[in-house]
């Protein structure tokens, strides 16, 4: 149960956690001071909203005051032209240089991750990083084995066997996000976590790939599963090629336009 409180001496009642709470467990007491609803422990979600809303610090959640939380520096915002570039001049990364993403580098950028919005804020996804080159290889084997034996793509086993990888394209580094299968919504939550670390790697230096064959072979595959230390209760919803890229692209294809029904 979550505990909400609240600092009269600070509230300036301006209302705006009352506007701003997602289930509306702040209530007006009618003179802009707020109140809780009677069920706000119960049916509090723990985003945070309030806590990062109120411009003076008034309201704390479990315990957890305004002042203890990272405040934006708003000098550190991108331009609009610097996201537009970020976003259209991703590309998909096929071809990788050698050289091993830093373990380092690598945990910043899933622990930037974990502010990816999920549903009801579940907070659903975990990850399984494989880094090790032996391990990927077996990954890879295993994985084109389940395509193989599936008649899945059968030219990406033949390749395999030619020692072409078109799986996960010798990439030193695959990130996996996997979640409880009662999780309310673990695809989405899972892709959207696999998406921000995406951006998150270009803008880093780093280039991706989505893996799609990986989540497919994860939840068909006893021997996948093993390798990628899945509890019983969880599936594979997204996966994701990393590594520095072998090339650099610096020109933007163009793509259809946006397809735009205004109602």
């Amino acid at each position: 149960m979550s505990r909400i409180e609240i600092d009269y001496a600070k509230c300036v009642k301006d209302r705006i956690c009352i506007r701003a709470c997602p289930y509306r467990l702040f209530l007006d007491s009618g003179d802009g001071s707020p109140v809780l609803h009677e069920k706000a422990g119960e049916l509090c979600i723990e985003c945070g909203h309030c806590l990062a809303v109120c411009p003076v610090g008034a309201i704390s959640l479990n315990g957890v005051a305004q002042e203890s939380l990272k405040e934006r520096v708003p000098s550190l915002d991108p331009s609009p032209e610097s996201v537009e570039q970020l976003f259209t001049f991703r590309r998909a990364i096929r071809a990788y240089k050698t050289k091993p993403v830093e373990r380092e580098l690598l945990a910043r950028l899933l622990d930037i991750t974990r502010y990816a919005p999920t549903a009801v804020n579940e907070q659903s996804v975990h990850w399984t990083i494989v880094d090790s080159k032996d391990e990927l290889r077996r990954l890879t084997g295993l994985v084109a084995a389940f395509m193989r034996e599936s008649n899945i793509m059968p030219m990406v086993a033949e390749a395999w066997d030619n020692g072409v990888d078109l799986l996960l394209r010798d990439a030193p580094t695959l990130a996996v996000a996997h979640a409880t299968t009662t999780a309310l919504t673990p695809q989405i939550d899972c892709a959207v976590a696999v998406a921000t670390l995406e951006l998150a790697a270009a803008a880093n230096g780093l280039g991706a790939c989505w893996a799609g064959s990986i989540a497919g072979a994860a939840q068909a595959s006893a021997a996948v599963r093993e390798l990628l230390q899945l509890p019983e209760d969880h599936n594979v919803y997204a996966s994701l090629m990393l590594g520095y890229p072998k090339f650099q692209y610096n020109w933007r294809p163009e793509r259809i336009p946006a397809r735009i029904t205004w109602v």
